[in-house]
């Protein structure tokens, strides 16, 4: 059977319409796996004992985003346990990536306390005015676990301050064997430093969001209309993606190494429906350059 010209142009056209259409099959997981390190101590000052204090509160704002897959931290044991390694050897590139494949992580969080400081100050004219101030500060490195190379660094500050009084009934010649009031109690003093804690987390956890942007595919274009492989429990309607296609490899001129690979953007989209495992988008931009097997990546 002989096609004509113009038969071949039209079977031409379904197949690359059906190749369009089609859904691609994509096996990166969105979710990022992160093991977290207790933090250490290196302020200088050993009466803060707050690390493990700040290792859990990061951990449960990280487990707050549905982008992290947070590693348990008994796990974490067993496999330091079993390996017989120390926490500080997993800076060497070769036991980071052993450490990742047997815990599953892909990204590790080593962080530090740089700051832990509380002080007291007082003024005093029969009534004792005082101001107990708390300031605490840290820092992190992200490690890839396939490469054991650092990834990216954080910082985050934070500080915390409360008003006190107390009243020394001798001043005034009476004869009463406790002041009232009597300062800042040492419970007190933890809690301010807590608080001055949780604000570092905080401000460390939006910007350790920022190393790692929700990305996920285009696996399906009908018109303005797309599918993403993105479900309910990363994504909310209304949210915005930027859709990138990927370009040439960076290759090192010199060490001939690649570094990385360029990306274009396409154009935006924005979530209008929501199912288990994908999400259907609106293309607000770009809508003759985005195609099938583009990358999504959310806006902040």
């Amino acid at each position: 059977m002989i096609l004509s010209l113009r038969n071949i142009k039209l079977l031409l056209a379904a197949i690359l319409l059906s190749i369009c259409m089609a859904p691609i099959n994509v096996s990166a997981s969105p979710q990022k796996d992160i093991a977290v390190l207790p933090f250490k101590n290196i302020s200088g000052n050993s009466g803060c004992n707050i690390e493990d204090a700040v290792t859990e509160m990061l951990i449960t704002e990280l487990a707050k985003n549905r982008n992290f897959h947070i590693v348990e931290r008994q796990q974490l044991k067993n496999v330091l346990k079993e390996t017989k390694l120390q926490m500080s050897g997993l800076t060497d590139p070769n036991n980071a990536i052993k450490f990742g494949k047997l815990t599953g992580a892909k990204y590790l969080i080593s962080g530090n306390i740089t700051l832990c400081s509380s002080e007291e100050a007082k003024s005093s004219f029969i009534v004792d005015f005082g101001k107990q101030k708390a300031s605490v500060e840290l820092v992190v490195r992200v490690i890839d676990m396939e490469t054991g190379i650092a990834a990216g660094g954080a910082e985050g500050k934070g500080s915390s301050d409360r008003s006190t009084t107390s009243f020394d009934p001798g001043s005034v010649g009476l004869n009463i064997l406790n002041p009232i009031g009597g300062g800042t109690t040492k419970a007190e003093k933890a809690g301010i430093l807590i608080e001055a804690a949780s604000q570092a987390v905080i401000q460390l956890n939006d910007k350790i969001k920022t190393l790692f942007p929700l990305e996920g595919y285009i696996i399906k274009k009908d018109g303005d209309t797309v599918i993403i492989d993105i479900g309910k429990n990363m994504v909310g309607e209304g949210s915005r993606f930027e859709v990138y296609q990927m370009g040439e490899e960076l290759i090192h001129p010199v060490t001939k190494k690649k570094i990385g690979q360029e990306k274009i953007k396409a154009g935006e989209i924005i979530v209008d429906k929501i199912h288990e495992d994908f999400s259907y988008g609106k293309i607000t931009s770009g809508s003759k350059e985005i195609k099938v097997g583009n990358i999504v990546t959310l806006k902040n």
